[in-house]
Formats: structure tokens, C-alpha cells, sequence
């Protein structure tokens, strides 16, 4: 299952609420989100339905019948820790409320609630708790806003996502096609202020020319031939939040004299109308090119360069990222095993090694090719050589990559190099658990053993690391 699979499923909450006609009142608020609702009006009942079925968030009156929200909270954060919680309380119990949160609640609400305001603050939630939910799937400990890796190239550019969020200033994102440039605009959305305000993002080289100015700016009823009524541009509708200009340097000359305008100004004119409208965006940019090199050869406005160049951010090819590849590459099949109804849950040494010799022209976005191909056309839990398609399948790149085995054979190994049996056996363990999503009946079945041993050995494993703390 992919995030995009997952925030595709219909959302799942439950109501613990004792008065009936509350709890039907906050129902048909919540009407226009389009979730799933279980309501219920005591504590027991409510951890009978979290054992029935794990919601994506629970609302929480703070006096139930049968005991009290905090005994609930406690219950739930020990046994489903991932869920949020939150607290509905009335105004004389804020200080509960606000000693639930140090406790894990996410948020409360003051009864009575308005309606947008309940509707904005359960969206936010279950938003959260998507996203936690994907980088988790994305194998958890080597995640970042999105991107899958810990390469010292990487840690660089997640600590410029970082410095640079907080700030209004542009981000000129560089980098060679498929190294996940949008990922990176929106990793800057995300870890910003304007987090929870649009994204919009506008690819201009997808758009054909005569059609660029309306689709940024937007358009009024009769500007042109089709134009029917009044539509709005992306600049518009990231009113409050980015505005992302990919392949900027596809842009026509002239209408990177209105965006400077625009960057300046923050106004803009809909195409066939004289009035100015004012909006407050970000802006973040990228390009497969040398953003200066356009400048030099005059297809890019050297002040829109200045205007825009304020924080460079160079992705690194897919090559240039080491063992970045073997995570990502797992990562991946995690998740289209699952959407394929497939069992590949590794990789044999030999791809492994040409995996990491390949220099990947296409960078993320072939390495994803090469794996959905490799699942939708062959069975089994392991991804042979004799699976992969072209171009490394080729002839040349396999004997590289026997030669690469030669050159690591047994011979040139010291006995440093030797590990103690139960670290290879947890590694091997662990890594299942984390591609099968913490499910421990999965991954036993995967690797050919009873769920039993695997509780038995984690048993074992942990008291050994205690000990050895001692």
C-alpha cells in the first residue's frame, strides 16, 4: 500500500460520547468530511470497539457514565499508541484537558464546538496521523518529510529544509529529473508555518504556451475562445501558502516578465481583466538545468534569477546517494508487494550489488520502474537477476556486478568481518517485521517460521541488550 493508497481509504473515527444528542449533533458536522463515524457512549464500549477496529482518530469526552477520559487515554495510548486522541471537554475542565495533552491527547475542544471548528481540527488530525502512518510504512527510521535515506548527501539538504522552512525567503530547488524535486517543495511546505495552507504546484513545462498565463493567474469569463467562466490560476489558489513553479526555466520570456512583476508586487492580473488582486505565497522553484547557464544564454531574466535564487537547493543523483539506494529500494517494494497482492519481500545479493553499482540515469523515478515491473511480471519472495528488466538485465552490467562478488568473496574477509549468528538472524528478523508493517504473524509466514519463535527470540533480544546496558 502506497501513502497515496492509504489517503485514498475512507477515514475511520470514533465518538465516545455519552449524550446522544450531542453525539448525532457533531455527527452532521463532520458530515462533509466524508468519514466513517462510530459513536459510542461509555469507556468499556469504546475499548471494545478499538479492539474490533483500529480507528485513524478518536474524540474523547473527558466525563463518561463509566469512568473517566483519562482512564480511556491511558488504555489507548498503552495498547495503540499511533492514535490520536481528542479531549471534548467543557470549559470548568481545561486543566484536565491540558494535563491529558502531556499525556498524549494531540488537542481539545471546548463544548460547545462550532461546527468549522470541529471540522478544521479533526481534518488537521487525521492529516497528522496519515502522514506519521506513511513515513512510518516507509521502513520508519531513515525518513524525512517524504524522503527515504541517510546519506551524508542527504543529511545536508534535510538540514536546509530545515534552516530554511521558518522563512518566507524563495527556494530555487535544483537537480537532475527524477531525484524528487517536488517531494523536496513539498518537504519546505510541510516543515513551514504555512504546513496547514495550500500547495500548489504548476509544471511549466507540462503547459503548453498559450495557456501558461491562465493557468498561474487564472482567467475571466470571455478572455479567449473556451474561456466560459471565471476561473482561478494556482497563483490564487496558494493564497496563504506556496506556490511551487517546477521546470521554471521552461518559461516563456514573457511571461517571466509578469511573474517578476508578480514576485514583487504580490499582485496580479486574471487574463482579461484590468483589476489587480493581492495574494500572500511562498515561493519555491525548480529545474532539471543550470539555472545561471539559462541566464547566460538568455532564456532566463537575470532579475527573476536574483529574485528567485535566494536559497539554492541541490537534490544529489540517485548514484551519488550510496546505500541510500538499497533502502529506498526495499522501501518500495514494501509497498507495491502489498498493492500487488505479491510475496517479495528481499532482494538476492546480485541484484543487491547491481543495484548499487548502476549508475540509474533516471534516478528515483526509474529505480521505481524497474521494481513495479519486476513485481507485476514475476512471483516468488525474492527478486532474482533473471527478473530484471532492460537495461540491467544487459550483459555487461551483470558480469560488473560477478565481478564485484569475486572481488567481495569469502578470501578477502578478516574474521572482524565476521558477526555472531543471533545479529544476522535479528537483522533478517527485524527487517521483515518493518516491511510487513509491524504485522508479526506476516512476517512469520514470510520467513518460514512460527509467530511463536519470533515473539520468543525479540524475548530474547531484548533482555540481552538489557543486560548488556548493566
Amino acid at each position: 500500500m502506497s501513502p497515496n493508497s492509504e489517503a485514498c481509504k475512507t477515514k475511520y473515527l470514533l465518538m465516545v460520547e455519552d449524550t446522544a444528542s450531542v453525539a448525532a449533533l457533531y455527527r452532521s458536522y463532520l458530515t462533509p468530511l466524508g468519514i466513517d463515524i462510530n459513536i459510542v457512549g461509555t469507556g468499556k464500549d469504546a475499548l471494545v470497539s478499538l479492539a474490533e477496529r483500529t480507528p485513524d482518530l478518536i474524540l474523547l469526552d473527558l466525563r463518561l457514565p463509566d469512568m473517566t477520559g483519562m482512564d480511556v487515554l491511558y488504555s489507548v495510548k498503552r495498547d495503540y499508541p499511533d492514535v490520536p486522541v481528542i479531549f471534548m471537554t467543557a470549559h470548568g475542565s481545561i486543566d484536565t484537558a491540558v494535563e491529558a495533552m502531556r499525556h498524549g491527547a494531540q488537542d481539545f475542544l471546548i463544548k460547545p464546538c462550532e461546527a468549522d471548528r470541529l471540522r478544521v481540527t479533526v481534518n488537521n488530525a487525521i492529516h497528522k496521523a496519515t502522514k506519521f502512518r506513511n513515513d512510518t510504512l516507509l521502513r520508519g527510521k531513515h525518513i524525512y518529510q517524504g524522503f527515504i535515506g541517510s546519506s551524508q548527501t542527504m543529511q545536508s539538504v534535510y538540514s536546509t529544509i530545515d534552516s530554511a522552512a521558518g522563512s518566507k525567503a524563495s527556494i530555487f530547488i535544483t537537480g537532475e529529473s527524477g531525484t524528487g524535486k517536488e517531494v523536496c517543495a513539498e518537504a519546505v511546505h510541510a516543515a513551514s508555518k504555512r504546513g496547514d495552507k495550500p500547495f500548489i504546484a504548476i509544471n511549466c513545462a507540462a503547459i503548453p504556451k498559450d495557456l501558461i498565463e491562465s493557468e498561474l493567474f487564472g482567467h475571466v469569463k470571455g478572455a479567449f475562445t473556451g474561456a466560459a467562466s471565471d476561473r482561478k490560476g494556482a497563483a490564487e489558489l496558494a493564497d496563504g501558502g506556496t506556490l511551487f513553479l517546477d521546470e521554471l526555466c521552461e518559461m516563456d520570456l514573457e511571461l517571466q516578465t509578469k511573474l517578476l512583476r508578480f514576485i514583487q508586487t504580490g499582485t496580479f492580473q486574471k487574463v482579461g481583466s484590468s483589476k489587480m488582486k493581492s495574494v500572500d505565497v511562498r515561493f519555491v522553484c525548480a529545474t532539471n538545468r543550470d539555472p545561471w547557464e539559462e541566464v547566460q544564454n538568455g532564456r532566463f531574466r537575470e532579475d527573476l534569477y536574483y529574485r528567485l535564487y535566494v536559497i539554492p537547493l541541490h537534490l544529489p543523483p540517485l548514484r551519488e546517494r550510496g546505500e541510500d539506494v538499497i533502502e529506498i529500494a526495499y522501501s518500495l517494494l514494501g509497498f507495491m508487494s502489498v498493492e500487488e497482492g505479491k510475496d517479495f519481500v528481499r532482494l538476492s545479493p546480485e541484484v543487491t550489488r547491481i543495484f548499487s553499482q548502476y549508475e540509474w540515469p533516471g534516478n528515483v523515478r526509474q529505480l521505481q520502474n524497474v521494481l513495479r515491473n519486476v513485481v507485476v511480471l514475476n512471483q516468488g519472495k525474492e527478486i532474482q537477476v533473471g527478473m530484471l528488466p532492460p537495461p540491467l538485465n544487459n550483459p555487461e552490467i551483470l558480469q560488473q556486478a560477478k565481478q564485484q562478488a569475486v572481488k567481495g568473496d569469502i578470501s578477502s574477509l578478516t574474521e572482524s568481518d565476521i558477526l555472531p549468528l543471533w545479529i544476522s538472524e535479528k537483522t533478517t528478523i527485524e527487517q521483515a517485521i518493518d516491511i510487513c508493517d509491524g504485522n508479526i504473524p506476516k512476517a512469520a509466514r514470510l520467513l518460514d517460521v512460527s509467530p511463536s519463535t519470533i515473539y520468543r527470540k525479540l524475548q530474547a533480544w531484548e533482555k540481552r541488550e538489557k543486560e548488556a546496558l548493566t
